[in-house]
């Protein structure tokens, strides 16, 4: 059996404590090799934290690795890599020695250059709540770290306690307290809040309508990678809706969220290329590729499509294809 227990900083401990604190020593580091750095994130200078679960045998040896707050660039693979070579005094239970999970954070820090560590608290804070409230093993300690992040202008802390009150989950409901956690973010730059603002603003929902300005809310969080944002601009350019008709932008907002690997997007810039006047053999090249990623992903309006399209294939099409789909969406 596996013991769960903290290991590192306080507000690790608070998040996820020991199941049987009285009964559970945690494992202690008794051998570390600092991580390395990527080149993609040394050239960005990019400094913070990665939080792994590890679990930990009766040998002090690190068996599975999992990250649980990642910081991109490249450094959740240097940081597993780090810690797997690391010698663990192992966790005991009644003084013998038991496996147990623990969560391991693995600094990446630049020599010479200011690190603040509040931000980074928050970041990794954030991650472990919403780790366990998609692991639906949230308890009243999750809860409590996400209003106090909140309270602390955490904005995507407070958008997402904005959303658990609009729903009364884990809190009583609160439409009011909800619509200005939502505002508050979005005046953070908070892509999902700017996305949310500007559509209640663009509809005249819960706010004054306000066209203008939620188009301009919606292209920042478009922008700024907020997939709904760049859906809703590609159906809004591509009918009309509250904008000038204009199929070259919607084409370009579709585009942005079918790279991200939205089927919805990836459907509605397929038929944008098939429907152009001057469409060009790459254009039909493209859309089928685009059908085929969004059919893979369980699209049935891709699937209906490709079988009106693929018999005008050609064999050189078909290939050309092949070759295409595996650059058009962004690696994960």
């Amino acid at each position: 059996m596996a013991w769960r227990c903290a290991l590192g900083f306080a507000f690790l401990a608070r998040l996820m404590p020991a199941a049987d604190p009285g009964a559970i020593t945690p494992p202690k580091v008794i051998h570390k090799t600092d991580p390395l750095y990527t080149r993609d994130a040394r050239r960005a200078s990019v400094q913070g934290t990665v939080l792994l679960q590890a679990v930990i045998d009766d040998h002090g040896v690190p068996i599975k690795l999992t990250v649980l707050s990642p910081l991109g660039f490249g450094l959740e693979a240097r940081a597993v890599e780090a810690v797997s070579q690391w010698q663990f005094e192992p966790g005991k239970k009644a003084g013998q020695p038991v496996e147990t999970t623990t969560i391991v954070p693995v600094d990446f820090r630049l020599f010479h250059r200011w690190f603040d560590p509040k931000p980074e608290e928050h970041r990794t804070s954030y991650n472990l709540a919403v780790e366990a409230i998609r692991a639906n093993r949230r308890d009243e300690q999750t809860l409590d770290t996400v209003k106090e992040l909140a309270r602390q202008k955490y904005a995507p802390a407070m958008y997402l306690y904005a959303k658990m009150l609009e729903a009364g989950d884990g809190f009583p409901q609160d439409a009011d307290q909800a619509l200005h956690l939502i505002l508050e973010a979005a005046s953070q730059n908070y892509p999902a809040a700017m996305y949310d603002t500007g559509r209640m603003m663009m509809e005249g929902k819960r706010l004054p309508v306000d066209t203008e300005k939620g188009i301009e809310l919606m292209r920042n969080a478009a922008v700024l990678g907020n997939r709904r944002a760049q859906f809703h601009l590609g159906v809004a350019y591509e009918n009309g809706h509250n904008v000038p008709q204009d199929l070259e932008r919607a084409r370009q907002y579709y585009r942005l969220c079918a790279t991200l690997g939205e089927a919805p997007c990836q459907v509605h810039l397929a038929k944008l290329l098939l429907e152009r006047p001057d469409r060009r053999e790459r254009d039909t090249v493209q859309a089928i590729a685009w059908l085929e990623l969004a059919a893979e992903r369980g699209s049935m309006h891709a699937r209906m499509i490709l079988d009106e399209q693929r018999p005008q294939l050609s064999e050189h099409q078909i290939s050309w294809v092949e070759r295409v789909k595996p650059q058009l969406v962004q690696p994960h």
